[in-house]
């Protein structure tokens, strides 16, 4: 068929078709399911229970080809034509691929990898309404064995409703929009097959249902429903909801009369595209209806490990799938990417014993400040929720951590920081609601508070009720130099000072001589700058100062400044710890990041002041306007590169709406990928390489 033949097939609104929509059938009779479910429960390598065979069979196209697909016999009766995937431990068994009904029983993926970094844990001052809801292996009540299903608990069918409207929203708002495909699939469909896992929702009565939800296609699930609707995202999520959920105001599982009723909507609507697609002209309502009827789709039936045991943890095993299938870990923001693999190396520690089960829960966000205290001891406030992120990967078991985390992430090295950038997202977690956590995240992974007391060294977190008096506790010994004191300490000032925006990422335009806010005497990486402090007496009790206005959130209580060594000021003997006064007597107020910087080597903060004033006296290395030439030219390559970015993101919108040749001839499109090329090879060679502390490059113990 020539493709001009679908050009009578604008309507002036929706997006030109490419392809017709399939003749689909009627839902069959649940009688004519016996026959494929039976055939998968005998697939010797399927680990789903009955119910979740019933799901898998219930919503296919076409039973018949699916039972040849899971029915294993003669030489094929090991796992018949399943596909085997190789994960992490062992391997995923798959139905290929297969059509299936939309509207029955598949869920999008709501607990998102995508936007998990963004939800606000149960220890935030503002957590979600909804708590964290996290996906779990499901081990079975009778044999003890895991299956290959995940189990999700929620209050009731109305908080479920609530968690896919709520997945549905951000997946439609992740990255600017550019993941919703609802005009290629009025185009044309779905084409690519889902990846869908079995989940089974356990309620707070007591009663379950079991779903199909995405792994891999979530998006294009999503967009699936917009075209339904006509691209409103609420409309979409709330006839999500309705036809694969039903009715939330009643509990318990849904009823037999829920199910015929969804079946004989789809029957319905399949009668509504058969006759449509006899028409000369398809109409919109064909055109929503018979692209989003039916999708092609693989479902996970089986996990066994290498030594064909059930596989444990089946939640690493999706990770590791989705990794696989995008080449480039996922196609997500770099928070969403931390904090998915720092999910897998606390999961990988715990099933280790290097995490008990109660932090572990902490380390989730799975409870607040108070039962954090109920169940550690520790000081209920989620400064110490961070802390103890911070204690689990860098502490008593770093060496085995060092070496989880390069297994998850496929780390050559693990120096300090590659750690901070990948642990940032996840120890600042009971931070999210913060209107300053993108800088505090940024400049946590630049070094963090990985010093080398912190580091691979043993402390622990002193417990107790009262977080002030906690404090009090931790400086006397930090100042009686007891290192483990001194160790958390920094981990506790540190994290509160990059918290409150005392402390921000390394970068050459705070470079300033005036005291004064984002300008700083000298560079330094925050865990060179919170070493140094922590070296002194003045600089501990900075820390302690900024972490005890930090945890008492009063506004007549600020942190102070400190003399940070022994000198003589305006022909006054300073010492080391000495409070810092002005000329009223009154304790000086740390106000800018500049404070703590100049503390921490006055020596080399006096000598920077006076080398910048002497250049601007000079008027060196400026240009027309006094702006320093290296900054004009940075200046110009960021804008530009920016523009280039927005500009490509644009014609590649423009390119799913026209063609490919929105971006011009291939020899102009070569020429600009030469260019990019070259931008980046100068940028290697030339730029500077990440900086840390002194002994950056060597600070990785062999670990081997």
């Amino acid at each position: 068929m020539n493709f001009n033949d679908f050009d009578d097939l604008d309507d002036g609104n929706l997006p030109p078709s490419l392809r017709r929509p399939n003749h689909v059938p009627d839902p069959v009779s649940v009688t004519q399911l016996r026959g494929p479910r039976k055939a998968l429960l005998n697939n010797p390598v399927n680990s789903l229970d009955d119910d979740a065979v019933s799901v898998v069979t219930g919503g296919v196209v076409d039973p018949h080809r699916l039972r040849q697909l899971v029915e294993a016999h003669g030489e094929m009766a090991d796992s018949g034509l399943l596909l085997a995937k190789p994960v992490v431990g062992g391997t995923l068994y798959v139905i290929p691929p297969h059509s299936r009904y939309l509207d029955m029983n598949v869920l999008p993926d709501f607990v998102n990898q995508r936007w998990l970094h963004q939800v606000r844990t149960a220890m935030d001052v503002d957590p979600s309404p909804r708590g964290t809801v996290t996906y779990d292996t499901l081990v079975d009540e009778e044999s003890g064995q895991p299956r290959a299903m995940f189990v999700v608990r929620v209050a009731d069918r109305k908080a479920l409703a609530a968690v896919v409207v709520d997945s549905m929203r951000k997946t439609y708002e992740a990255q600017g929009q550019q993941n919703i495909y609802t005009d290629s699939v009025l185009q044309q469909g779905v084409k690519e097959p889902l990846t869908l896992f079995l989940v089974r929702v356990v309620f707070d009565d007591g009663t379950s249902e079991t779903y199909l939800v995405t792994g891999d296609g979530n998006s294009r699930l999503v967009s699936m429903w917009l075209a339904r609707t006509g691209g409103d995202i609420d409309a979409a999520a709330a006839a999500c909801t309705a036809a694969v959920i039903g009715p939330v105001d009643h509990h318990g599982p849904r009823r037999p009369a829920d199910h015929r009723s969804i079946r004989t909507m789809v029957t319905q609507m399949a009668t509504r595209v058969r006759n449509g697609l006899a028409e000369p002209l398809l109409t919109e309502a064909t055109r929503r209806e018979g692209h989003t009827i039916t999708f092609p789709a693989t479902v996970v039936v089986g996990a066994q490990t290498e030594e064909n045991t059930a596989l444990p943890d089946l939640v690493a095993a999706r990770d590791d799938l989705l990794a696989s299938t995008h080449v480039h870990v996922t196609p997500w923001t770099d928070g969403a990417q931390h904090t998915q693999g720092m999910q897998r190396v606390y999961r990988h520690a715990s099933g280790n014993g290097l995490i008990k089960a109660a932090a572990y829960k902490v380390l989730l966000g799975q409870v607040g400040p108070g039962q954090m205290h109920d169940l550690l001891q520790l000081p209920p406030h989620r400064l110490w929720a961070s802390a103890l992120h911070q204690q689990v990967v860098l502490a008593g078991s770093a060496t085995q951590m060092n070496l989880i985390i390069k297994q998850e992430f496929g780390m050559g090295k693990a120096d300090r920081q590659r750690i901070s950038a990948h642990m940032a997202p996840m120890a600042l977690s009971p931070y999210r609601s913060s209107p300053n956590i993108d800088q505090a995240v940024r400049t946590f992974g630049n070094g963090g508070t990985i010093t080398e007391t912190v580091w691979k060294s043993p402390w622990e977190l002193t417990t107790g009720f009262d977080p002030l008096k906690v404090l009090d506790d931790i400086l006397e010994r930090a100042e009686a130099g007891e290192s483990g004191a001194i160790a958390e300490l920094t981990v506790l000032g540190g994290t509160a000072a990059i918290l409150d925006g005392y402390i921000s990422r390394d970068r050459g335009s705070k470079l300033g001589a005036t005291r004064q806010s984002g300008k700083a005497p000298f560079r330094a990486v925050p865990n060179k700058m919170l070493h140094m402090l922590a070296s002194t007496l003045g600089g501990l009790r900075m820390l302690h100062s900024i972490a005890y206005a930090h945890v008492a959130a009063d506004p007549a209580i600020l942190p102070k400044q400190f003399h940070t060594a022994n000198r003589h000021i305006d022909g006054v003997l300073v010492r080391d710890g000495d409070p810092r006064r002005d000329k009223a007597g009154a304790m000086v107020t740390i106000v800018y990041e500049w404070d703590l910087v100049y503390a921490a080597d006055p020596v080399e903060a006096e000598a920077a002041i006076a080398a910048e004033n002497q250049k601007q006296r000079d008027g060196s290395g400026t240009g027309d306007d006094g702006t320093a030439e290296d900054v004009r030219q940075r200046r110009l390559l960021d804008g530009g590169i920016k523009s280039a970015v927005k500009a490509a993101n644009t014609l590649a919108k423009l390119s799913q709406i026209r063609t490919r040749d929105v971006f011009g001839s291939s020899e102009g499109v070569q020429t600009m990928r030469d260019q990019l090329k070259k931008i980046d090879e100068l940028l290697i060679a030339y730029g500077p390489h990440p900086t840390g502390l002194l002994d950056l490059d060597d600070d990785e113990d062999d670990d081997e």
